[in-house]
């Protein structure tokens, strides 16, 4: 074996080695990098302008960072402080009124023929005799108060956790928008492929960053406000929080607006509001849902050029492996393959094509 092959063996396994080890220091502080790389993807056309005019890199960092904060963390944070703030006012007083006996949901017949024809068909199958609804709801929200005041210290780390990774994605904002030309260019030049198409998957990174977080929010924002508007119909308590509630569940896969107006409607139903009860059920499946099965396939899957099925298990992936940071991690990683891909069949075309006249003669 030749010096220079062992060498290289030498030097491939020494940089995977490093780059395993590399790979595992950032592992605790993949989230607020990854997010720190997002945000500056999302502002770097606007901090392009403000660089025009603002000639110290140093300055015109600063001033994007202060921006992502006035625009988005700050406001996201306090977003997300007040609905948890209403979340637990709304969920006391749910507690409060059952226990007092101010709201009963007892299986009754008689209250609707909906709700009787139901309890008939039960009954066939179950002893539904000493079945209290009110009693059980009662007992399961005790429980959960009783969850939740074990887990209060736990809240409170995951609190000061939150506050530690914002700082870092903002430390890492600033220095993307000060280096992250410089940055690319060295990566461009670190990795073994022409300029042309280290550049092409740079690109579809890119593209694809885009079209997930801005078809991922404009989903959400319908289906929130739609979501919103009928619970306001129907007559429910709070429809602006419930429709930015679904805002954010809308925003995570599977999961989705449904997880609230469903048992909204099923709770209509079983009091006896049959006719808002179907009415919501019909609005979430005709109207919110559909938003979701035209408006994300148009928006993520026409600019991406991907297909919508492998979008949906590359969401689900990168969720369960990185978190929430996956929803859009996921379809990169998916990008970036495809991409990868691509470039090695276009390498390989060529060479099956000169060995073709070799095998004839």
């Amino acid at each position: 074996m030749k010096r220079e092959t062992v060498q290289i063996a030498f030097l491939i396994a020494l940089i995977i080695g490093v780059g395993y080890l590399f790979f595992r220091m950032l592992a605790p502080f993949l989230s607020p990098i990854t997010w720190a790389i997002v945000l500056v993807i999302i502002f770097q056309p606007i901090h392009r302008r403000m660089s025009r005019y603002v000639r110290n890199a140093d300055v015109a960092a600063l001033l994007s960072c202060l921006l992502v904060l006035a625009v988005v963390i700050i406001p996201a944070t306090l977003i997300v402080m007040g609905l948890i703030g209403e979340l637990i006012a709304t969920y006391r007083l749910i507690e409060e009124r059952f226990a007092s006996g101010a709201w009963t949901f007892r299986l009754e017949p008689g209250r609707s023929r909906v709700l009787e024809r139901s309890l008939s068909w039960l009954a066939q199958y179950a002893d539904l005799s000493e079945l209290n609804l009110h009693a059980f709801i009662l007992n399961n929200l005790q429980r959960l108060s009783g969850y939740l005041a074990a887990r209060s210290a736990e809240v409170v780390k995951q609190f000061s956790s939150f506050v530690f990774n914002t700082g870092l994605a903002i430390f890492t904002t600033y220095f993307l928008f000060r280096d992250g030309p410089a940055l690319m260019a060295r990566l461009k030049r670190a990795i073994p492929l022409p300029e042309s198409e280290a550049e092409e998957v740079f690109e579809r990174m890119q593209e694809t960053i885009h079209a997930t977080l801005y078809g991922g929010i404009a989903v959400a924002l319908a289906q929130g406000t739609l979501g919103g508007i009928a619970f306001g119909i129907v007559g429910l308590p709070s429809p602006l929080i419930w429709g930015a509630v679904m805002f954010f569940f809308s925003l995570l896969p599977v999961v989705g607006a449904a997880i609230i107006w469903v048992p909204a409607a099923i709770i209509l139903l079983a009091q006896g509001s049959v006719g808002k009860g179907l009415f919501l059920l019909l609005w979430g499946t005709l109207v919110i849902s559909l938003v979701d099965n035209i408006l994300r396939p148009w928006v993520i899957g026409g600019r991406t050029r991907l297909p919508m099925l492998l979008i949906f298990f590359s969401v689900l992936g990168g969720v369960k492996l990185f978190g929430f940071i996956g929803v859009v991690m996921g379809p990169v990683v998916l990008s970036v393959a495809l991409a990868l891909v691509e470039i090695f069949r276009r390498k390989l075309t060529p060479a099956r094509a000169s060995e073709a006249p070799a095998n004839a003669s």
